[in-house]
């Protein structure tokens, strides 16, 4: 039934039809009703209730009501067909930038906001409030944002809030967090936003975007590393409000995939420590990363998920029973491995803000098991030389096939002042379903190894949690978590087994990161694998060396507060340079396209591997218009962005074809 009312009805034929003469009556929010149909609950084809959110769709019917209601430029806001516009489809052009002759007049702004809800947001810089230039000028409104400015929680409430705005452009931050005499202008960021809190709204939007070809933008939480979730000139959906949870019970059963068991219903606004709270109340935990904010079900588990709980049951991609989705075309449809299997394969580590919008996902849970975690260091001192370190580090790396085969997982660093003073720090080993009994037992001989070398180890520390929501709050508290700053960008690469398997290819790679990081300063790094799990459907579109690897290390550069562009590229360069011999040392291996560098080269293969050719096509099939775009997303080497420099590229700018 469609939802317009019948004074709204009568007030729309009235407009329509005065708007058909151009008589000039302005559509207003008291004479049209929102495009939305209200569906049935049970209508998904994934026989899984929709959402209440989910309900309200825009339907065909929809479509033509407006349409015979004369409603101008309804046209604008029609589905399209992916079939039809491949066969049709000619030489592309640039995204429609603002102040272009076809950009988008007020008047239809505010008449797809209408359509919308109210749902439109004017596209603000959140700092503005500090700059004298911009009538949101408010000094005491300004020393609230700086203070907030590096919690993930104040970026991911604002519309265009992102958590490392090096690769938007750095077009506006808070004066004393930028360059000296910064202005601040919208630069890499959207000009209109819509706060998507149903269905409805993000199929007007990509229809919107797609049939007047703006460029189309999608953020959830704002936490990626390359700015994937900001774009110059565009519209942006906004998924962060999609936060509904619901248990499915303990003996679910998922047809499509035949899984009985625990499962969650998510929206994919919902931030991890939200999913982990609600299945630990009951007796569960999910597979989810480390970051408390992060949105469990957005660029995380499009771009693969990995987890302190992997080297037990694998990716976070490889635990999704099905999504519903919004394609590019704007249909609304149900996505597992039956219905849209392509889609499914793809959308599950395939990369985000490239296939379609998510709006909610159905993924596994498991019982709830005790973590214990262990922590230490050790480091070069009037005991210990470098030399000797590095065989400390030999023993350190040596343990990784065990430990991760006994489901562990480890995050620690390396940092060196210069190429005689080294430390290492775990922080911590997570032992899954272990207690500190059992960990201990099996951490000893890796610490006797270590005093036979005469290095001694401090700060051992065993801590026991009951589940996974104490040992992530435990171990890393909340203001760990910074972001919004841009002085440094990471690369990454994921080194597989078979490295431990020869010792001449274990030391190449050891001397490979030992000379890495005596160079930047400081390396991270997780051992931590993809455990093979035949409860779950891991035929998907993460990067095949995830299935191989044991460490995933990290890689920096870094650079100053007054930093030009230009001193940006070159850093940025050095960096690519510097992690060539990690390259090198892992050949056929890859990236996690979550965490990497958006220099990297042949990133078609670092990130996805051989499923790249595979994707690329899919990418056709379901985006032949080029509507959703991302850096390093597949098919993003079809387009370019106008005024960029080698090895800085931002989102200040026009999107292209190339």
């Amino acid at each position: 039934m469609l939802v317009f009312g019948l004074c709204a009805t009568l007030s729309l034929i009235t407009v329509a039809l005065t708007q058909t003469i151009q008589n000039g009556i302005p559509v207003d929010q008291e004479n049209v009703a929102p495009a939305v149909d209200e569906v049935a609950s049970n209508a998904a084809l994934s026989t899984i209730d929709y959402f209440s959110f989910e309900q309200s769709q825009l339907t065909t019917n929809v479509i033509t009501n407006l349409t015979n209601y004369n409603l101008s430029d309804v046209a604008l806001f029609d589905f399209d067909d992916a079939d039809e516009a491949l066969r049709k489809r000619g030489g592309r052009a640039c995204k429609i930038y603002p102040g272009d002759t076809f950009w988008p007049s007020d008047s239809i702004w505010r008449l797809f906001d209408i359509l919308l809800g109210g749902a439109l947001i004017k596209g603000v810089p959140p700092a503005a409030p500090c700059y004298q230039d911009w009538p949101e000028f408010d000094q005491d409104k300004c020393a609230s944002i700086t203070a907030q400015w590096m919690t993930p929680q104040y970026q991911m409430s604002e519309p265009l809030g992102i958590d490392y705005p090096i690769f938007e452009g750095v077009s506006c931050l808070p004066p004393t967090l930028t360059r000296t005499g910064a202005n601040c202008t919208l630069g890499g960021m959207p000009s209109y936003v819509v706060k998507a809190t149903n269905v409805a709204q993000i199929q007007l939007t990509v229809n919107f975007a797609r049939n007047l070809n703006l460029r189309l933008n999608v953020k959830n939480k704002g936490h990626d590393f390359n700015a994937k979730s900001t774009s110059g000139g565009s519209l942006s959906v906004w998924t962060h409000a999609l936060q509904n949870i619901q248990y499915l019970g303990s003996t679910y059963s998922h047809a499509p995939s035949g899984y009985q068991g625990p499962a969650f219903k998510i929206g994919s606004g919902v931030q991890a420590l939200k999913l982990y709270e609600a299945a630990d109340e009951l007796g569960y935990h999910v597979v989810g990363g480390i970051a408390r904010t992060v949105g469990i079900g957005g660029g995380y588990i499009a771009g693969g998920g990995h987890s302190p709980l992997s080297s037990m049951y694998g990716m976070a991609a490889d635990q999704v029973l099905s999504m519903e989705v919004v394609l590019p075309n704007g249909r609304f449809v149900s996505v597992d491995q039956n219905s849209f299997p392509d889609l499914f394969f793809a959308l599950r580590g395939g990369g985000g803000s490239t296939w379609g919008i998510v709006t909610s996902l159905v993924i596994r849970a498991y019982p709830k098991t005790p973590v214990t975690t262990l922590t230490y260091r050790f480091g070069t001192g009037s005991q210990v030389s470098q030399e000797t370190f590095w065989k400390g580090m030999d023993v350190i790396f040596a343990k990784f096939p065990e430990y991760t085969d006994a489901g562990m997982y480890s995050y620690w660093s390396i940092a060196c002042t210069n190429v005689t003073e080294c430390s290492f720090s775990m922080a911590p080993q997570w032992g899954n379903d272990m207690d500190a009994a059992a960990l201990k037992n099996l951490s000893t001989p890796l610490f006797n190894e270590l005093t036979d070398l005469g290095i001694p180890v401090d700060g051992i520390n065993y801590t026991e949690y009951s589940g996974v929501v104490s040992a992530v709050t435990g171990t890393w508290a909340a203001e760990t978590e910074q972001v919004g700053v841009w002085s440094y960008h990471t690369g990454s690469r994921l080194f597989p087994r078979s490295n431990w398997e020869d010792a001449a290819s274990l030391a190449t790679q050891t001397a490979a990161l030992r000379q890495s990081v005596e160079a930047a300063g400081m390396m991270l790094g997780y051992s931590i694998k993809s455990a093979v799990n035949p409860s779950v459907n891991q035929t998907n579109a993460v990067n095949p060396a995830w299935r191989n690897t044991l460490l995933h290390a990290l890689l920096g550069a870094v650079w100053g507060a007054e930093a030009t562009p230009e001193e940006i590229a070159n850093a940025s360069k050095g960096l690519v340079e510097l992690m060539q011999p990690w390259r090198d040392a892992s050949p056929g291996a890859g990236a996690y396209l979550n965490e990497a560098d958006i220099n990297e080269p042949d990133w078609q293969q670092a990130f996805y591997g051989s499923n790249y050719a595979y994707l690329y096509q899919l990418k056709q099939k379901y985006d032949p218009w080029g509507l959703l775009y991302a850096p390093t997303a597949v098919g993003s080497e079809d387009w370019y962005i106008t005024d960029q420099i080698d090895y800085y590229p931002t989102q200040n700018g026009r999107l292209c074809p190339k």
